[in-house]
């Protein structure tokens, strides 16, 4: 089978762990997932950071050609879309970056009441007011999936023999018992507002017709 290009491959597997990594691609491919999976958390670390601080980190740290380092930057800024879509990681990380950076130069000012600010909002953000039983993650909760079915059994129930059957007969002898339902014209609504509602304000009285 043949190997699928790099970006598929971290599309699919920059956080598969190591050993299936090494399991799955031969080493260099590995090595390389591995290699991207480092650098993409180091630039969400610091996401500041300019592409060429990140090729030199790169260059620096796997001892790679500078073609290289810059060909792992154009796969980590190609798949960090995604990775933002999935994960709120980056946005958190970012946000607490900034917060700290202004701290730190209102703290170089000596200007507390952007200090205070700032240490408010990383505060408020970070929860850290709340009682960590009380702090719930809305973030990692999944909406639960529901699939219409005809199949009663996902609730415990015996399965129903020739469903479809069965619904025509019902249909048919409800339509029989219940046939004024069966078809309603539709009515416009009276209110009576002026009944239901004679204190309301003068501003909202329907003007009279002239």
């Amino acid at each position: 089978m043949p190997l699928p290009s790099a970006i598929d491959a971290c599309r699919t597997d920059l956080f598969t762990p190591e050993e299936e990594l090494r399991e799955r691609y031969p080493a260099a491919f590995a090595e390389r997932i591995l290699r991207i999976r480092d650098m993409y958390n180091y630039w969400l670390a610091n996401p500041a950071i300019k592409d060429r601080q990140l090729r030199d980190q790169i260059m620096s740290r796997y001892d790679v050609s500078q073609s290289c380092a810059y060909s792992d930057i154009a796969i980590i800024h190609q798949i960090a879309p995604m990775m933002q879509q999935n994960s709120r990681d980056f946005h958190r990380v970012r946000y607490n970056e900034m917060i700290l950076e202004t701290y730190a130069m209102a703290k170089a000012r000596k200007d507390t009441k952007t200090m205070e600010r700032a240490a408010s909002s990383y505060a408020k953000y970070n929860r850290v007011d709340l009682e960590d039983e009380m702090a719930v993650p809305y973030d990692e909760i999944v909406p639960q999936p529901f699939c219409a079915t005809l199949d009663v059994t996902v609730l415990g129930l015996p399965a129903i023999p020739n469903v479809y059957e069965h619904i025509d007969k019902l249909t048919k002898e409800l339509s029989r018992d219940f046939a004024d339902i069966t078809d309603v014209d539709f009515e416009e609504v009276d209110l009576e507002e002026e009944k239901i509602f004679p204190d309301k304000a003068p501003d909202l009285q329907t003007p009279p017709e002239s």
